[in-house]
């Protein structure tokens, strides 16, 4: 059975939406996103975002991604390879720091979509427990735990 690699990104801006020093972000998001989707190792992202079920899951304020990448390897090129990482570097600029994971990858059956109340629940396992095959980030990918 093929896998694709969930991943969800949780974070909380810094200043309200309409706030001047949030435009930088707000501005780049439709290219950001639009690179995402042309990356050969991208298959989809979620589009209709449940902002009223993410403040039950999270709080209030917080904005997130929830996307599908064929591995590993290709959300890293995504990520540190295309002008994403310029936008990455900025991140401390529109966002709070958040002291726990506020990422986490798990791999799903082909064709399988992933939902906010999965993410919800992988994030909160990597919380509770670590890094395992059920649920990791970036520094763990490559940790034998999330092989098959």
């Amino acid at each position: 059975m093929k896998r694709r690699l969930a991943q969800f990104d949780l974070v909380k801006p810094r200043f309200p939406k309409g706030d001047t020093r949030m435009e930088g972000f707000y501005a780049s998001t439709d290219y950001v996103n639009g690179l995402a989707e042309q990356h050969p190792g991208f298959i989809w992202r979620e589009t209709q975002e449940n902002q009223p079920l993410l403040d039950r899951l999270w709080g209030e304020g917080y904005l997130y991604t929830l996307s599908l990448w064929r591995d590993v390897q290709s959300l890293k090129d995504f990520l540190y390879n295309t002008p994403h990482k310029t936008f990455m570097k900025r991140g401390s600029e529109w966002f709070e720091p958040i002291s726990r994971p506020r990422v986490v990858l798990w791999w799903v059956p082909e064709g399988h979509i992933p939902d906010l109340h999965e993410a919800h629940t992988r994030l909160t396992r990597l919380y509770d427990v670590g890094p395992s095959h059920d649920a990791f980030d970036l520094r763990s990918s490559e940790l034998p735990t999330v092989l098959y």
